[in-house]
């Protein structure tokens, strides 16, 4: 395997003497406000200048020149079969951050549909409303929950597919942006393509997981067997137990073990709530990775960005 990665530290989402409750709530706010500026970033910036969005908020765009009523009632019908795929296939947790995320733009962005620019010079509006929109998807991914049901869907297929997540949420948009280009402008579409590709897109993997959507994780445990069990089911992967021993200035401490694993995006805020739950004393770092290499890894691959 070869692998570029720059390690990030990560800490655990609760850590020992921060109650559980308290940390989840964290999380759903964080959604929340995530969602709601995504919605702003919207409504004031792109949709009033003739801009649209990727996946299912572009093509809740689409609808809205065809049906009267609010984009934010489309943007909710539109991912609800997303949200029920996430609840079976990826975890209930995250289908129920994403389903709040969701629910949030959807009536943040009705409330907000009669908003008024607040700028009309194109060029400021694709930047600032872009950048809103990667800062709100960037947060509610980097808190485990999702705003559009796209990466959902291609995360999906990516695991039953040659394809990988990045490519289908590629062939996902560029269908979406050439029918806005016949139902909206060519200029519109063209200029919401080149934001979404050069704008958006690298700011939320920044704000949400750094450069690679393919993470390598390193734990260090006390209890490497029951930890190990937990993240190898739940990546449906073998992991790598290594032991170690602390060395200090005076000499040899302690020894530990090392769990190594990689894991996608969508997978990382879940995996480290569970093993706080496991052993809230151990410690996780992240790196992102650039290549991987390997049959173990062809999944990985897949459901890498």
């Amino acid at each position: 395997m070869t692998q570029t990665a720059t390690p990030q530290a990560q800490p655990l989402v609760a850590r020992a003497g921060k109650h559980p409750v308290i940390a989840e709530a964290y999380k759903l706010v964080s959604i929340v406000v995530g969602a709601i500026v995504f919605a702003i970033g919207l409504e004031g910036f792109l949709i009033p200048n003739d801009f649209l969005d990727g996946g299912i908020v572009g093509a809740s765009i689409i609808i809205t020149q065809f049906v009267d009523l609010p984009m934010g009632v489309f943007i909710g019908l539109l991912n609800v079969p997303f949200v029920v795929l996430a609840w079976v296939m990826i975890g209930h947790r995250s289908a129920l951050r994403s389903g709040l995320g969701i629910a949030t733009l959807s009536a943040a962005t009705i409330v907000l549909h009669h908003m008024h620019a607040i700028t009309d010079q194109s060029w400021l509006a694709l930047v600032c409303g872009g950048a809103m929109i990667a800062l709100g998807i960037g947060v509610a991914l980097r808190h485990g929950g999702a705003l559009d049901g796209t990466e959902v869907l291609a995360t999906i297929l990516a695991s039953r597919t040659q394809f990988t997540v990045g490519q289908l949420i590629l062939y996902i948009n560029l269908g979406i942006f050439t029918i806005a280009g016949f139902v909206i402008s060519w200029e519109s579409a063209l200029l919401s393509g080149v934001l979404f590709y050069v704008v958006v897109k690298d700011l939320v993997d920044q704000i949400a997981h750094g450069e690679s959507g393919v993470r390598k994780a390193r734990v260090t445990t006390t209890r490497h067997a029951e930890v190990a069990t937990m993240i190898s089911a739940r990546i449906n992967r073998p992991v790598l137990v290594d032991q170690h021993q602390h060395w200090y200035a005076d000499g040899p401490g302690e020894d530990v073990w090392v769990v190594n694993f990689t894991c996608s995006r969508m997978e990382e805020a879940t995996i480290v709530e569970d093993i706080e739950a496991l052993d809230p004393d151990a410690n996780v770092t992240f790196s992102d990775i650039t290549n991987l290499h390997g049959p173990m890894f062809e999944s990985m691959t897949n459901a890498g960005h």
